[in-house]
């Protein structure tokens, strides 16, 4: 296949690559996004799923929810029309910890909580490396945590924060990053609340809902699928883009992929040092997320609302996700989370065993009803060969300060986006979308 020139070559189609193709479009551009999968939306995947009666459900399969100050989503949902529906949330929620069902937060937990808050307040969100502290705040979260908590409250907080939050276990995460992330999605509470917090809706139809709507607006020939870019070769002011099916020259290529991904490209000069040195010190996080389907959402019966924490067991959180079938018949779903070493243990099992693991799990917290349900659906993002984790990379101890300052740094003509490199709402769409748009603004202010 002969080389066509492009002013910009997108890699990735997920919300950042085409938040990036768009905006770039609309300033004059002549845009290509390769992507390796058939589809758009990257960790973002919506899909119908059958239901012994013969009627489907559509599951968010990746991530889902969307609430205030996520202006980015927030004003694609209404350019499209788009609606979304509050997550359900009435009746009790559920904390175990060191073995005793309560019905709120231990003050003990609330406290180291509110420590995170008020020392995420100082974090520079544009430069977290520059922080004051930061070299003392490079420490594994655990090691923070051993130092400001009890042993009980230090087990909760992990699976709460690095877990919740950051899909990870506290060892392996910086406790710098840890702030920054708590800062970039408005504190522990918006990140952890339904109403008037980060999941406060859902969105009809799906989450995938609106990168589709985005590529339509696109069309056909701007995408081109099942086509990843194997090597990126920089020469003066020409870059050549190799994928498995073809060459593309470019002035600019946007690479809006996960930082595990970006790593297997190969680039030609070689990236500086501190570029592939991140990549080692971005590990994805390795959360699972299982779905299972109810004829009836039973647990409210019992004035529950299906929200839980859980210090102990496989599952670490679970929340209400009910909605009608496309049938308009009501369903009862909950949603089920398992982090960290958790995951890792899961993993080593077959998926029935997996699965048998999971719903013993959900009738702990809500009786027998929970082993019987329509259908149990999960897609293990860890080992989908085109995103290797989720929900996102987070920086190792020692990371920000070795690494931060060539996360958003362009190398040549090599722009980098995805919420991994989001100030605010990193790790979410919200945060992927205005890194796509922040990528495309550094190339149009060169133009």
């Amino acid at each position: 296949m002969g080389e066509r020139q492009y002013d910009v070559v997108v890699v990735g189609a997920g919300y950042a690559g085409l938040s990036s193709a768009e905006r770039l479009r609309r300033d004059g551009y002549d845009v290509l996004v390769l992507e390796a999968r058939d589809r758009v939306g990257g960790r973002i995947w919506s899909a119908p799923q059958p239901l012994p009666d013969g009627s489907l459900i559509k599951l968010d399969l990746g991530g889902q929810w969307v609430g205030p100050t996520q202006n980015h989503l927030l004003g694609l949902l209404e350019r499209f029309g788009i609606k979304t529906q509050p997550t359900p949330a009435a009746g009790a929620e559920t904390y175990l910890f060191d073995g005793e069902r309560l019905p709120k937060l231990p003050l003990d937990v609330e406290r180291v909580l509110d420590e995170l808050d008020r020392l995420s307040e100082d974090v520079p969100l544009e430069r977290p490396w520059t922080h004051p502290r930061a070299e003392e705040l490079e420490v594994p979260f655990a090691a923070w945590l051993r130092q400001h908590a009890t042993a009980s409250t230090a087990r909760f907080v992990d699976r709460a924060v690095a877990g919740a939050f950051l899909a990870c276990d506290a060892d392996d995460v910086s406790t710098l990053d840890v702030l920054f992330y708590i800062r970039s999605g408005g504190g522990v509470a918006s990140l952890a609340s339904c109403e008037g917090g980060a999941q406060e809706s859902r969105i009809d139809g799906g989450a995938q809902r609106v990168a589709n709507a985005i590529a339509d607006s696109l069309g056909a020939e701007t995408i081109r699928f099942d086509e990843p870019v194997v090597r990126i070769e920089q020469a003066g002011d020409q870059t050549v883009v190799v994928s498995t099916k073809g060459r593309y020259r470019t002035r600019y290529v946007v690479v809006a992929v996960p930082p595990a991904l970006a790593a297997r490209i190969d680039y030609t000069p070689s990236l500086p040092t501190r570029r592939t040195g991140l990549f080692d010190a971005m590990p994805h996080g390795y959360a699972m997320k299982w779905q299972t389907v109810y004829a009836e959402p039973f647990w409210r019966e019992a004035g529950l609302s299906g929200i839980g924490i859980y210090d102990e067991g496989v599952i670490s959180e679970t929340f209400d996700n009910s909605k009608p079938d496309e049938n308009g018949n009501p369903r009862g779903i909950l949603v089920a989370f398992v982090y960290g070493s958790e995951a890792h243990r899961l993993r080593e099992l077959t998926v029935p065993q997996q699965r048998e693991l999971v719903l013993e799990g959900l009738a702990t917290h809500y009786g027998e009803s929970a082993r019987h349900p329509l259908t149990i659906v999960h897609h293990d993002w860890s080992t989908d060969p085109w995103t290797r984790g989720c929900f996102s990379a987070h920086f190792r101890p020692g990371g920000w300060t070795s690494y931060g300052p060539a996360l958003r740094e362009p190398v040549g003509s090599i722009h980098w986006a995805g919420t991994e490199t989001a100030v605010r709402w990193n790790g979410y769409i919200d945060g992927a979308i205005s890194s796509g748009l922040r990528a495309a603004a550094e190339i149009t202010a060169v133009r």
